[in-house]
């Protein structure tokens, strides 16, 4: 098998020491815990999930006869769970802040795929906290990178407060894009913004068109920001499994986390790759291999001969 290694920048440059630079500080070997590895893979299967009934809902749409695409009435699309269902909405926001829908679908949660159009009126609740969220989510992500093709995922936490993330959008089968993502929080309004995380600098085309029929890839950055790995990274891999594994790494660390198709993540520490530490997919993270036997002692007699 041949494996392919594309180095990906994120807007950052390396500032680990050259062997014999004795005025660089050592890098960094404590990886992130546990509960932060956790944390970026169930998000991560959250976003895989938004965005295939995203998908879904569009294209349904698409299908559909007698529908009215106009500007006038679908300015924007968002797709969130609720009730033990996903919704795909689309529709604009007026001027007063309130979102008007054009179109709504409805997918079982456990089946995110399975989308149909319903009557409007059957709608549970008003999407417009959401709607007003993605709006200006949308607006800050295309105002920074350039892009108009933004992918919105919006995640309704306990207390109310609205996560939404932007991805960088693709019509190209063969193309996708890292980078060029935030995180938003919003008051349960979805007017206040209360935390902007603009997760990495710049935009990334990557081609995903396979190498040869018997070749891996992985694809590698750094981050100057954030330890370990991001969600949105995660979430792109598993959308697109032709890419095989992704690794990612700090400039200021000596730890690398190996991201796979199925939301696995490796930890890997420079210099000591006994310390591995693997989270499966199923959000159990595997036993450390066993420590090797130290040797048996020589029987007396054997020492004699």
């Amino acid at each position: 098998m041949v494996v392919f290694v594309s180095l990906v920048g994120c807007g950052a440059h390396s500032t680990r020491a050259f062997l014999g630079d004795a005025a660089a500080p050592a890098p960094s070997r404590i990886p992130v815990d546990d509960a932060e590895l956790l944390r970026v893979q169930a998000r991560a299967r959250y976003i895989v999930e938004a965005e295939r009934a995203a998908i879904r809902a569009t294209d349904v749409l698409m299908e559909s006869k007698d529908v009215d695409l106009s500007p006038s009435r679908m300015q924007m699309h968002l797709t969130l769970p609720h009730g033990g269902a996903w919704y795909g909405l689309f529709g604009r926001v007026d001027d007063a802040g309130k979102f008007i829908p054009a179109y709504a679908l409805k997918a079982p949660h456990e089946e995110p795929e399975w989308m149909e159009l319903i009557p409007l009126n059957t709608l549970p609740i008003d999407f417009s906290p959401m709607a007003r969220a993605v709006r200006t989510a949308k607006t800050i992500t295309v105002e920074t990178f350039g892009r108009t093709s933004v992918n919105p995922v919006v995640l309704v936490d306990a207390s109310g407060d609205i996560t939404v993330y932007t991805l960088q959008g693709t019509r190209d089968p063969k193309r996708f894009f890292y980078g060029g993502d935030f995180r938003f929080r919003f008051a349960p309004d979805g007017k206040t913004l209360r935390e902007q995380v603009k997760l990495h600098p710049s935009v990334i085309a990557v081609d995903v068109a396979p190498i040869t029929e018997d070749a891996s890839r992985m694809d590698a950055h750094l981050h100057q920001t954030f330890k370990g790995p991001l969600e949105t990274e995660l979430a792109l891999l598993m959308l697109y499994p032709e890419l095989t594994s992704l690794a990612v790494g700090h400039v200021d660390t000596a730890v690398t986390y190996v991201l796979f198709p199925d939301g696995g993540i490796s930890v890997v520490t420079e210099d000591n790759p006994a310390s591995r530490r693997d989270l499966l997919p199923d959000g159990t993270f595997a036993s450390p291999p066993a420590a090797p036997k130290p040797p048996e002692a020589e029987a007396p007699e054997a020492r004699a001969r």
